[in-house]
């Protein structure tokens, strides 16, 4: 009976010192776990004028480039005090890319994944010019770099991620399939909903011309309260597109459980 009592210990020990360890460490530090755990591989992109971290998953092939772009993590801590680190501490982008069984590459946002002491980067780049022009030409930059001869693309944006893959996709030439999970396509009626100061270094959606040639999907969740599905509803009836409505979703429930079967809908 000892003994049991003894390897019951053990295990315990073993779990608490998981759960603290996972705790204690940095989102960076949480995003290389993760990318270990699903063989995904880590480099470094350079864009103009930042440096991205991107991360690579092998799978089965498509006739498109998979990219997906993950949302704003956390550039506030509290409401008031602007972070050190944006990274975000549940990247949902990639767990939807992990969890898809389709060859793809995860694109780090500039200042994000350990880059945000690094120069040019400033808070400014994950604050009010989270989607400005530095930001949209170095991702566009770095998604030249990663792409081969003009290969056809699936942009896939989620949240802020969805705000930056749909400026970005009008900038790129080509074949392009832009997908948006709960989007931001309004930013500055975002702003104005939750009473936050507004993004002024950044660009809108909504108020940006939409290349006719993007084949464009939108995906919204009814039970959002953060990117509300009239969000989406109103860059379609200005830009074209399809939106695509989810009664039981929210923000972050249920799309990483459901992502493989979406996905091969929309392919």
């Amino acid at each position: 009976m000892s003994s049991v009592r003894a390897s019951n210990s053990k295990k315990c020990l073993l779990l608490l010192a998981v759960v603290l360890t996972a705790a204690c460490s940095s989102p960076l530090e949480r995003a290389r776990q993760f990318a270990n755990y699903h063989k995904l591989s880590s480099e470094v992109v350079r864009g103009l004028p930042f440096q991205h971290q991107v991360f690579r998953k092998q799978g089965l092939p498509s006739k498109r480039l998979h990219i997906y772009l993950d949302g704003d993590g956390s550039p506030w801590l509290q409401g008031q005090f602007i972070a050190d680190d944006p990274t975000p501490r549940q990247p949902l982008a990639l767990q939807l890319m992990a969890a898809a069984p389709y060859s793809a590459i995860y694109l780090g946002r500039p200042c994000y994944f350990g880059f945000a002491d690094t120069q040019p980067c400033a808070p400014r780049y994950w604050t009010s010019a989270r989607y400005g022009e530095d930001v949209v030409n170095s991702l566009v930059g770095a998604i030249t770099q990663l792409r081969r001869d003009q290969q056809p693309l699936l942009l896939i944006g989620y949240s802020g991620g969805g705000t930056l893959a749909t400026l970005v996709a009008g900038r790129l030439a080509g074949d392009i399939q832009l997908v948006t999970v709960a989007g931001n396509l309004d930013i500055a009626a975002w702003t104005t909903l939750h009473g936050y100061l507004p993004l002024s270094d950044s660009l809108n959606p909504i108020a940006e011309s939409a290349a006719n040639s993007v084949r464009q999907q939108h995906l919204s969740g009814l039970r959002d309260r953060n990117t509300p599905p009239a969000l989406a509803s109103a860059y379609v009836e200005q830009h074209g597109g399809t939106l695509r409505e989810f009664p039981d979703f929210d923000h972050v429930c249920c799309w990483r459980e459901n992502w493989p079967d979406i996905l091969d809908s929309l392919l």
